[in-house]
């Protein structure tokens, strides 16, 4: 997560807050694949190996592993793309996700917006509502930077 707040000039017409959750892909594209091919190189020597001592039957549990991790991977590779900004310039607020390939984009006038925090047993819930529109966000984050989130957010919102 990236907490970031700049001031420049009076509040009202300069405020800029920026706030970016994004997934924490460790390993880029190309890596990822490296990773799977150099797993189906060693997966593939061993069970060719195990085969040609007449444990035959490993070879095709040798290929549903290496099918199972090549869905694992394109599951991964989905959500990698994955991010929730909210920007505010003076009273302008937007609030951007992109998850799975979906975009969803929501614009209000900062004064008229709020946050509401919801919580259960399990989690809490952040929403950004405005003229009975609301938009979630914080579902790239823990409940702990959901919160922290949502309290700035709140404090900027009702700054003059």
């Amino acid at each position: 997560m990236s907490i970031s707040a700049v001031q420049d000039g009076p509040p009202a017409d300069h405020l800029v807050f920026s706030l970016i959750a994004k997934r924490n892909c460790s390993l880029q594209n190309a890596e990822r694949w490296r990773v799977f091919w150099l797993a189906a190189l060693v997966s593939g020597l061993i069970a060719v190996g195990f085969a040609a001592f007449g444990a035959w039957l490993i070879l095709p549990f040798a290929g549903l592993e290496l099918a199972a991790l090549y869905v694992a991977f394109r599951q991964f590779e989905r959500g990698c793309n994955d991010y929730e900004q909210i920007q505010i310039r003076g009273d302008h607020l937007l609030v951007e996700c992109c998850t799975g390939g979906r975009s969803r984009r929501f614009e209000s006038n900062r004064r008229w917006t709020q946050v509401v925090v919801s919580r259960s047993p399990r989690s809490c819930r952040v929403a950004i509502r405005s003229h009975g529109r609301e938009i979630e966000f914080g579902t790239l984050l823990n409940d702990t930077e959901r919160l922290t989130a949502a309290r700035r957010l709140q404090e900027l919102l009702r700054m003059q």
